[in-house]
Order: C-alpha cells, then sequence, then structure tokens
C-alpha cells in the first residue's frame, strides 16, 4: 500500500527506484530509505519493483526509424459519431463505414444507425449553412453537375474558394438558376462555361457580367495542335523508314517500289506538317488574346479588335472539315463578346492604383507582369526567351523610372490585383471533381449531402498554396471555433 500514497512526490520515488536499482549501493540503504520516508522496507522494495517495470517497458529496443507514440482513446458514442462524419467526408458508404468502425474501434454498427446519424449531421450543416451568408465581394464561378439524374449547380468564389450555393433543382432551366443566382445578393460577375441554362439565368437574375471560360476554348485548341503535331512528326518517321527500306532493296523492282511509296509519303507528310504549321499560326493567334495585358502599350486589351480578329480566325476555320474544328469554329463565333466580360471590373480594380502611382507606372508594371505570366503557361523558344528578357529589362527601367521608391509596393499591388481569377470557372470545376465521387458513390443523394458537403469543404484548411491555414469560411470573415465538427452538435474529442 506505501506504493500508492501521493503524499511522496515523483522525484522522491525516483530517488527511490536509482538507489534501490543501484547493484553497488550500500549496506542498510533499504532500511534507511524506510526511516526517511516513513515507510516499510516491503513499500520500498515495491516502489523499485514498480519503476525497475516501467524502465523495462519504455526502454525495449524497438525498429528503426521513428515510431507512432502509443494512445489510449475512449470510445463513446461522440467518437463513433465523428468517425461516421470524416469517413463519410473520404467518400466511404455507409455499408463501408460498418466495416471500417468495426475493424479500427471494434464496435459493430448497423447501417440504419449510420444512416440515422448522417441524418442528424446533414440537418444541422444545413442549419449552419442558411445562417452563414457572407457578402458576396468576388468574382463567383458557377458550374453544372448531373448526379443520378438530377441536376445541382455549384458556386463558388474564385479568390475564397468558399461555396457560396450548392443546391439540387428538379430543372435545369434558366428560370430556377436566375432564382438561385438572386438568393445570393446577385454577384456583379459570374464565370461558367457555355452552359444554355446557366447562361440564361445569368441574364434573367440581371447579373453586371457573364464572363465565359477561356480554358474551354483553348484547352481544345491546343489539343489540336499536340495531335497534329504528332501526326506529322508520325509521317516523317514512315517516310525515314521507307527510305530505310529502300537503301537496303536489291532489286530493280523493289527499288521501284519503294521509291512510289516514298514519294506517295513524302507528299502525305508535307500535307501533315503544312496542315499543322497552318492551324499552329492561328492558335498563337487566338491565344495571344488570353492575356491580360497588351504588351505594347501595358493598357487592357482591346474588346473590339479582340473580339473582331477572333471572329475572323473563326471565319479561317470554315473550310477545315472535322468536328473539332466545327466546335472551334462556333467557339470562336459566338463567344468572343463574352470572353472579355471581365475587363469591366479588371478596370476598375486598377483605377486607384492608376491614380495613386500614375498611369504610366501601373502599364509598365502590367507589362513585367504579363511577361512573366506568358513565361509560367508553357515553354518557349530560345529565340522568344530572348526576346522577352529583352522587353522585361525595357519594363523594368520604365517603371522604376516612373516610381521610383514605390517601385516594389506598386508591383505587389499590381501583382495581386492581375493575380486574381479574372477568366474562368475552372475553380468551381475543381471543386466539382471533389464533389463528383461523393455523388456516385452514393445510389441516391438528396440535398443534405450536398449541405454536408458544402460546410465540411468550407471549414477544412487549405493544406498547401497561397490560401494554405485558412478555410474558405475563414477567407470570406467568418469565425470558426478550433473544432469547427462541434458547430454540427459533436463534442470534442477526449483522449485517455
Amino acid at each position: 500500500m506505501g506504493a500508492r500514497r501521493n503524499d511522496i512526490s515523483v522525484n522522491d520515488r525516483v530517488q527511490i527506484v536509482a538507489q534501490i536499482l543501484n547493484p553497488e549501493r550500500a549496506v542498510g540503504t533499504v532500511t534507511q530509505l524506510a526511516q526517511a520516508h516513513g515507510l516499510s522496507r516491503q513499500s520500498i522494495y515495491a516502489i523499485a519493483a514498480k519503476g525497475q517495470q516501467v524502465l523495462a517497458e519504455h526502454l525495449k529496443p524497438t525498429g528503426p526509424g521513428p515510431q507512432p507514440a502509443a494512445q489510449m482513446i475512449r470510445v463513446d458514442l461522440n467518437r463513433l459519431r465523428r468517425s461516421t462524419l470524416v469517413l463519410t467526408e473520404a467518400g466511404v458508404s455507409q455499408r463501408e463505414i460498418e466495416v471500417c468502425l468495426a475493424e479500427i474501434l471494434d464496435t459493430p454498427l448497423t447501417a440504419s444507425w449510420v444512416n440515422g446519424q448522417l441524418r442528424q449531421l446533414e440537418a444541422a450543416a444545413q442549419q449552419v449553412n442558411q445562417q452563414w451568408r457572407p457578402v458576396v465581394q468576388e468574382i463567383l464561378a458557377g458550374d453544372e453537375l448531373y448526379a443520378n439524374g438530377q441536376p445541382n449547380l455549384l458556386l463558388v468564389g474564385t479568390e475564397t474558394l468558399y461555396i457560396y450555393a450548392l443546391s439540387r433543382q428538379p430543372d435545369c432551366d434558366g428560370q430556377t438558376w436566375g432564382c438561385l443566382l438572386l438568393e445570393i445578393a446577385a454577384p456583379g460577375l459570374l464565370a461558367s462555361d457555355a452552359g444554355t441554362g446557366l447562361a440564361l439565368g445569368a441574364k434573367l437574375a440581371k447579373l453586371a457580367g457573364h464572363q465565359l471560360d477561356w480554358d474551354h476554348l483553348l484547352r481544345p485548341l491546343w489539343g489540336q495542335v499536340a495531335r497534329l503535331e504528332q501526326q506529322a512528326y508520325a509521317a516523317l518517321a514512315q517516310v525515314e523508314e521507307r527510305a530505310a527500306l529502300f537503301e537496303q532493296a536489291t532489286t530493280a523492282k523493289r527499288l521501284a517500289q519503294h521509291l512510289a511509296k516514298w514519294e506517295q509519303l513524302t507528299q502525305m507528310a508535307a500535307e501533315k506538317i503544312a496542315r499543322y504549321d497552318a492551324f499552329y499560326q492561328v492558335a498563337r493567334q487566338i491565344d495571344a488574346w488570353f492575356a491580360l495585358i497588351d504588351l505594347t502599350t501595358g493598357q487592357l486589351q482591346d474588346v473590339p479588335t479582340g473580339i473582331a480578329q477572333l471572329t475572323a480566325l473563326g471565319q479561317q476555320l470554315q473550310g477545315w472539315t472535322g468536328r473539332i474544328y466545327h466546335k472551334l469554329r462556333t467557339h470562336l463565333q459566338n463567344w468572343p463578346a463574352q470572353l472579355f466580360s471581365y475587363q469591366p471590373f479588371l478596370a476598375q480594380a486598377l483605377q486607384p492604383l492608376q491614380a495613386q502611382y500614375g498611369p504610366a507606372g501601373i502599364a509598365a508594371l502590367g507589362q513585367l507582369w504579363q511577361l512573366e505570366a506568358n513565361h509560367k503557361r508553357r515553354p518557349l523558344s530560345r529565340l522568344d526567351q530572348d526576346h522577352l528578357q529583352t522587353q522585361w529589362a525595357q519594363a523594368l527601367d520604365q517603371a522604376a523610372a516612373c516610381l521610383g521608391e514605390y517601385l516594389w509596393s506598386a508591383w505587389e499591388a499590381v501583382s495581386q490585383v492581375l493575380g486574381r481569377t479574372w477568366r474562368g470557372s475552372m475553380l468551381a470545376e475543381c471543386v466539382n471533381s471533389l464533389l463528383r465521387p461523393r455523388l456516385d458513390g452514393r445510389k441516391h443523394t438528396d440535398q443534405g449531402c450536398l449541405d454536408l458537403f458544402c460546410f465540411l469543404h468550407n471549414v477544412r484548411p487549405f493544406q498547401r498554396g497561397k490560401r494554405a491555414g485558412s478555410s474558405p469560411a475563414q477567407l470570406v470573415g467568418l469565425d470558426l471555433p478550433d473544432d469547427p465538427l462541434t458547430l454540427l452538435g459533436l463534442e470534442p474529442k477526449v483522449s485517455i
């Protein structure tokens, strides 16, 4: 019983263990320790035995490398509910949640219990989402997603990635989406693909602008460039193979056959190379209008000129046969005006900087930013790199002459404005790529499933990138507790 006394400090116990386990301890040490601490000799030996047991347990050899620390957890109702929520967030089905919890926590559950807990959590998430109504102060990206035959609309902020709306509706017409857009305070600019329902909804909601996604134009454009390049190289390879066969031939008949085939392949290769060169030139002219800044002036791209040139480039593809060319031609003829819908908003964002630092300095910094953006987009040839370096040096000299000591503060401000997402809905589609597996993994989905996904996405901090360490909810100015899951009625985890 002496080993359980609480009036003996830890340091005293350590000293008792050290002296008793010392193989060279003096005779009478046990008696002296017993008298000093008011214990019996048996209690001294009990404390020493307990210390030896602890040392043996914690000093046993382990394998190489870091070892996970042992930790005891208490499996209670709260931990089971939290585990069910996290497994659902990871895309685990309700049946598989039973298997996981039975194996990991040695707790058998039923599918009905899991379903009931998720229903409660989904209802709580819906209430929290309704209470959170941050003011939209950023461009919204929208995208439609169909799952289990039902349309879903996602609206996400392009700067914060906060989900402002994730709604399932029976129809995907313009009136349905227009009413949903009005519910979230009618954003100024909505970026989306060319979906007709969402485009009509933006029109009915009288949004200030509807920006079409440049990526939906450039991705198939450069994809076709790559295919034509592969075809040209493959044709040249066939020419070389036939030339090798010609050199190996020994008879006049074989020589004549290989020569005729070589001439045929050479003509085909020349046609494919010419086709690639022609389309590549068209692609480069289209891609040049993707830039925010005109490198010759440092100003924003001239919209009327851009619309006219993109339309003319679409007409150049009139004689090209094939579905991909028909698609690109249609885009170039119908999209140009809405591809530049972002410009009034970008011009408005740049006005305070122009007033503070002067138009000439901001124009020079705009050229610098665009040159670096062009370099990051794709590899450049040595000739293009040299030309870019020359332009960059000239723009830097101009900016330094205009701004002086304010050069770097102005550069930070300009980079922050131009670095925003102005021209696409790809961020909405990135969020949809996270949502799609959740919807595909469930035979039946409803609004509750979407509300829970929306809540979890908004409260989870980003692990990397420029938003690392902050959650979408925090980026829009919402206050979150240290454990956001407590907002759903869950208690914090308790460890033993």
